[in-house]
């Protein structure tokens, strides 16, 4: 299988000593950590139906095995024991054996971990994966490991990298379909046939396909609504294998060369995008970048004569966060928003946007750069917000745009010691 070209048991081996000798640093000789995989969750009303399991993703990090009720157990004395559940007859009947990446030997049985726990008499226990425990230590120990996954390393990357091809073809498959008369629906189902046929296991979320006014929907779901000349049609679609991934947007034009006022729109998202990518190096703060996106679109739309005034008072007001109210990007790689930031317990809003992450990037970081621009009516339309910008919008100008809908353009950026790298650029997009 191609997985195993990008996997090996001396990977885990490094991976456990990376996190091991950080964890050192925090744990007492007779302390120990478990590590949950997890357990299925039933669907509500299901029965015994469950939702298709994933293991956590601490878990596999730690183990590429993506089998449910295991648990790794690290100490400074011990090192690492597995325990793994023994597959019954029942489970070989109804899903036969779980389709790992790297299946080691077999482990201790789950069943004897409570006794060997109680054997050891550790002074602490510490619970990571999918397990809670509020200990301020438990805290600092995910946060190490959290700060050890966001880097990705040589064979992680080029797993993204195969999976971005995947990704690759659906996108094509969608050019070469798309026309005026086709449902938003038709181009999802184009995407995700040919990333099956091309090896993806999975979509890392629900495929995004959102035409005219529905573009400027974040989470535009596609429906059965249909496409129609001269309009955006913004898919956000994403390919997984394993749980890595990959998470794209490409905001395509249904007919032909796009309008003037389609170009000027698009156009101010592509310099915000080029700019953004460009910022995107070890040492900058992720905020910083997501600052200038947010100042870039504020004086395209002012260009455009949607906005009025004076560029840093609108700048100083936030009056974007009407057109732009997301962050500019997120880790991703193993799981689409990977590891997220647990330890920024404030986080802070920049142009009315939370962002998910507020961190200065590292080397190895892989992090989606995804400015974008929209025009939702029942947004620009309030009473509340006619009020407070009253002075600030040209409103007659803006009636003229209301059912553009949006623009949105989204890579996968790979932070080097000198720049970056985006592994997602081949998927073309219009220039």
């Amino acid at each position: 299988m191609i997985h195993n070209m990008y996997f090996s048991e001396e990977q885990i081996k490094t991976r456990r000593e990376q996190i091991s000798s950080l964890w050192n640093t925090v744990l007492k000789s007779n302390d120990a950590i478990l590590i949950h995989s997890g357990e299925p969750i039933q669907k509500p009303g299901g029965l015994d139906s469950t939702y298709p399991f994933l293991p956590h993703p601490s878990y596999f990090w730690l183990t590429l095995r993506r089998r449910e009720t295991e648990v790794l157990l690290y100490s400074r004395d011990l090192g690492w024991i597995e325990f793994h559940k023994e597959i019954s007859n029942e489970d070989i009947f109804w899903e036969g054996e779980k389709n790992d990446i790297l299946v080691s030997s077999p482990g201790k049985n789950i069943n004897s971990l409570k006794n060997f726990l109680e054997s050891q008499h550790f002074s602490r226990i510490f619970y990571l994966g999918q397990a809670k425990d509020a200990s301020p230590e438990a805290f600092e120990l995910r946060t190490l490991l959290d700060k050890t996954r966001r880097k990705k390393d040589a064979l992680e990357v080029s797993f993204i990298r195969h999976i971005a091809e995947v990704a690759n073809y659906g996108y094509q498959k969608i050019a070469s379909v798309l026309k005026p008369g086709i449902t938003e629906r038709e181009v999802q189902i184009a995407y995700e046939s040919e990333i099956f046929r091309k090896g993806a296991d999975t979509v890392p979320y629900e495929t995004i396909v959102g035409s005219g006014s529905n573009s400027a929907l974040l989470h535009a779901l596609p429906s059965q609504k249909i496409i129609k000349e001269n309009e955006f049609v913004l898919v956000d679609a994403g390919a997984d294998i394993f749980d890595y991934c990959v998470d794209i947007t490409r905001t395509f034009y249904s007919s032909g060369e796009m309008s003037s006022q389609h170009k000027d729109l698009y156009s101010i998202v592509l310099k915000a995008y080029h700019e953004c990518v460009a910022m995107s190096k070890a040492g900058v703060f992720w905020r910083d970048v997501h600052i200038h996106s947010a100042k870039v679109i504020t004086e395209g739309l002012l260009q455009l004569g949607i906005l009025k005034g004076n560029l840093s008072d609108l700048i100083e007001k936030e009056i974007v966060s009407l057109f732009y109210p997301h962050g500019v990007g997120h880790l991703v790689g193993l799981r689409v928003r990977d590891t997220g930031q647990e330890e920024n317990l404030n986080p802070k809003t920049y142009f009315g946007a939370r962002l998910r992450v507020d961190l200065e990037l590292e080397e190895n970081h892989l992090i989606t750069v995804e400015p974008g621009c929209y025009f939702m009516p029942a947004i620009l339309e309030s009473a509340h917000q006619q009020k407070e910008f009253y002075d600030d919008i040209n409103w007659d100008e803006l009636k003229k745009w209301h059912n553009i809908g949006g623009v949105r353009i989204e890579d996968n950026i790979l932070i080097k010691k000198d720049g970056n790298e985006n592994l997602t650029n081949r998927i073309a997009k219009t220039e």
